[in-house]
């Protein structure tokens, strides 16, 4: 994969701009092409849920444009060879810049919250070529992807760390340093539980957490192509989780991180209505979201139906009742009703009812 990229990319080096911009625009095509049917449809299902438009058709066009943009995205990357040597900040129009020069010149360290819209390489790439202490989060890829753009990053004066202790980001924090987070992503079953669209999403905490822990700025930076290989980075005001001098209990602190949280959702909400095909629609957002309030709901409907007491008995009976009329001898008995207790209890998913039976209690009623 290495070789391949870097191959690629000095052929995409020499080509003439027009060749590349249109080189981009088909590679977007080629990847919609080969994009599932069931991402597609996942893409247009969250933009509806999200009621950007009352369009499927319109949806559709918006899930298609925000995976078309990958074509060029991927072209700009790979002619960093020449815009490192002319042409770079050309590129680029800025609002919001003093916001960082004033950080700078105070030589505190920061929070800066990103997300998958628009070219979020280019955009670590300009803060870096700007001569902002930078460290961009990464989450790790397979070996030869990340060889080649770790490379280019490098090239671009970036200095990424992959997702690691919280002590590490401390202590670059209190070095004056700038943590870069994309905070747009599932997180999986950890993180908070607010609002995004209006509907409840499970969001990183990682930005209001961190930056609580000696009230650093959180700045939350955006980059939007606005015409064709042409961006505008914007970059907002500092959010702050405690006023200065303030002093908070242990929960009036954690109710401060969620505020802060929520905050930052309404911000990224209000930058993807703004430009909704900015934003990486394939990406299953409320997977965990979904996921967790199923399982709430599963656990609500089982306590509804009968108390766990009567299910034990009624799925240890039916059992042995099943079993004795295969003539088993007791202690086959015993052992064979104790093994498919623990297998109904250890695999839930598989769609069998969670009933567990404990033989040692309840067989010898039975035989």
């Amino acid at each position: 994969m290495y070789r391949f990229m870097k191959i690629l990319s000095f052929l995409i080096c020499h080509l003439p701009v027009s060749w590349q911009q249109a080189l981009g625009r088909g590679l977007g095509i080629f990847f919609w092409t080969f994009v599932p049917k069931r991402r597609k449809v996942l893409a247009q299902k969250q933009i509806l849920d999200c009621k950007l438009t009352d369009s499927p058709a319109e949806a559709m066009a918006i899930a298609k444009a925000s995976n078309l943009r990958f074509g060029p995205m991927i072209v700009e990357v790979l002619t960093y060879p020449n815009l490192v040597k002319k042409g770079f900040f050309e590129k680029f129009t800025v609002t919001g810049k003093e916001y960082l020069d004033r950080l700078k010149e105070s030589g505190e360290g920061a929070v800066l919250m990103a997300s998958h819209a628009g070219n979020w390489e280019l955009l670590g790439a300009w803060l870096a070529m700007s001569d902002y202490p930078v460290i961009s989060v990464a989450q790790q890829q397979s070996s030869g992807s990340d060889e080649f753009i770790n490379e280019y990053r490098t090239m671009m004066k970036q200095h990424v760390t992959y997702k690691t202790g919280i002590r590490d980001m401390l202590r670059f924090l209190g070095e004056g340093k700038y943590i870069g987070l994309l905070m747009d992503q599932d997180p999986g079953y950890t993180g908070l539980n607010v609002k995004l669209f209006g509907r409840d999403t499970l969001t990183a905490d990682g930005p209001a957490k961190m930056a609580a822990m000696k009230n650093y700025g959180i700045y939350p930076v955006f980059i939007h192509e606005d015409r064709p290989y042409h961006h505008h980075i914007e970059i907002q005001a500092p959010l702050y989780v405690f006023e200065e001098g303030e002093t908070l209990s242990k929960e009036e602190k954690k109710q401060r991180i969620y505020e802060v949280t929520q905050q930052l959702n309404d911000i990224l909400e209000a930058h993807i209505r703004k430009y909704p095909s900015d934003w990486f629609w394939l990406h299953n957002r409320w997977k965990w979201t979904n996921r967790l309030a199923g399982k709430g709901r599963r656990k609500q409907i089982e306590k509804k139906k009968a108390p766990r007491g009567e299910k034990i008995l009624c799925g240890a009976f039916l059992l042995s009742q099943w079993m004795q009329k295969r003539s088993l001898s007791n202690e086959r008995l015993r052992l064979s009703v104790y093994i498919t207790g623990c297998f109904l209890r250890c695999k839930p998913y598989l769609g069998r009812r969670r009933c567990t039976v404990l033989p040692s209690r309840i067989l010898p009623s039975f035989l």
